[in-house]
């Protein structure tokens, strides 16, 4: 507890200064986030099939509020008519530059095919193959919630020219205020070329069939993997930074991420013994929980606490039962669920369930409710989710502190 009190100290003081240390990620050792199919169980959004198996979640994850609501990839509207597009300025190449003093931190960086050119043309290879940019992207389109948190900390807000309703929305966005002015698209292609954009980096769960009309009509589309934990973070922000050009933005922002999760980590690593932790949510009658691999066990490993599903065999998010809750043994349960969709509901159901009753996390009291977009967004935001459920497993040590506000690209 000794070694805890003086790394709280070290997280208290780091919450009121800023982060930009570009100088600490010059050290970084390559970050190679770790190979993935676009249906792997760390980095997709959940779509629940009848049978309990591994499902996905990403950020724009949104259930759907029926009588067997299910968590799914979060829909938007079906545009009635074709969004006006703004005026598109033509991007121009720029001469090559001489490679920057920080090109070793993109050496290791997966997706970047020649790190040592910092010019354009420059190449990426992302899940859908090697893709050609031909000038720096001056209007940018995601589709993607988790792309656009990331987009925004890394080029003006005025480059991202449209986005989905998910991003718009503050259940499932930690960007939400930022783009209500934005043009609203769907993923059907014709609304996207409409805007014109330089380019389209999003998610494994743009279908194939829109990347090749994007691609068709002559516009690059990157998707980029998704894979959780701080380091695979880390390594997005890099490529995604190498793709927009803005690389020394990319290296700043990249250095208060991880600075941000070590200081957390200097807090959490002290600990000997860990709370049992079991993320939970419920849609219709099925209850889902979060094991190996998941964004939410991710941020329960970072806030120090013990993924009892993990521990239990479970990977990805699958379904359970109240038996197997009961076989888990958990301390803390939180519910990284909307409240919209039925959170504060599926709590009491669980304060007040008689076989749960001598739960240890039910006796205690230590049933929670959490922002869902900080637990299961695939961007940095993981790192906030992990402050947040540290304060609850510490509070002695965190209760009384603040989380910073990321910054953002000007």
């Amino acid at each position: 507890m000794k070694g805890l009190v003086v790394s709280m100290q070290r997280f208290r003081s780091f919450a009121v200064r800023p982060f930009l240390a570009i100088g600490f990620v010059l050290v970084l050792t390559a970050c190679g986030p770790e190979a993935e199919a676009p249906a792997s169980a760390a980095t997709a959004e959940p779509t629940p099939v009848a049978t309990a198996q591994v499902v996905q979640a990403e950020a724009t994850a949104e259930p759907t509020p029926t009588q067997e609501a299910t968590p799914t990839e979060a829909a938007t509207p079906t545009a009635t008519a074709t969004p006006e597009a703004t005026p598109k300025p033509a991007p121009t190449q720029e001469a090559t530059p001489t490679a920057p003093a920080f090109a070793e931190v993109f050496q290791g960086v997966r997706g970047i095919v020649d790190p040592s050119n910092f010019g354009w043309p420059r190449e990426v290879e992302g899940l859908n193959g090697v893709v050609s940019i031909a000038a720096k992207p001056l209007r940018i389109i995601t589709a993607s919630v988790g792309h656009d948190e990331m987009t925004l900390a890394i080029v003006p807000i005025d480059r991202l020219v449209a986005v989905g309703g998910a991003s718009k929305d503050a259940t499932y966005s930690n960007v939400a205020d930022l783009l209500q002015d934005k043009t609203e698209i769907t993923r059907d292609p014709e609304t996207i070329i409409a805007q014109e954009p330089d380019i389209i980096v999003t998610s494994p769960f743009f279908s194939a069939d829109g990347v090749a009309a994007l691609s068709k009509a002559g516009i690059p589309v990157i998707q980029t993997e998704l894979t959780q934990g701080p380091e695979e973070r880390i390594s997005n922000i890099l490529l995604m930074g190498y793709i927009y050009g803005e690389e020394e933005r990319a290296v700043a922002f990249a250095a208060e991420v991880r600075e941000r999760y070590e200081a957390l980590i200097a807090v959490t690593g002290e600990v000997e013994t860990r709370p049992r932790v079991l993320a939970l949510t419920q849609f219709g009658d099925k209850i889902w929980t979060a094991g190996k691999d998941s964004t939410e066990g991710g941020v329960i490993a970072a806030a120090g606490g013990l993924n009892v599903a993990a521990e239990a065999g479970i990977e990805g998010n699958q379904t359970t039962s109240l038996e197997g809750v009961i076989a888990m043994n958990p301390e803390v349960i939180v519910i990284a669920q909307p409240l919209e969709f039925g959170a504060a509901e599926f709590r009491q159901s669980l304060m007040e369930n008689e076989a749960l009753a001598e739960l240890p996390a039910v006796k205690n009291e230590a049933v929670y409710l959490v922002d869902g977009k900080h637990f299961t967004t695939l961007s940095y935001w993981n790192i906030r989710g992990a402050e947040d459920l540290a304060r609850i497993l510490w509070p002695d040590a965190l209760g009384d502190s603040e989380s910073p506000a990321f910054s953002l690209a000007e």
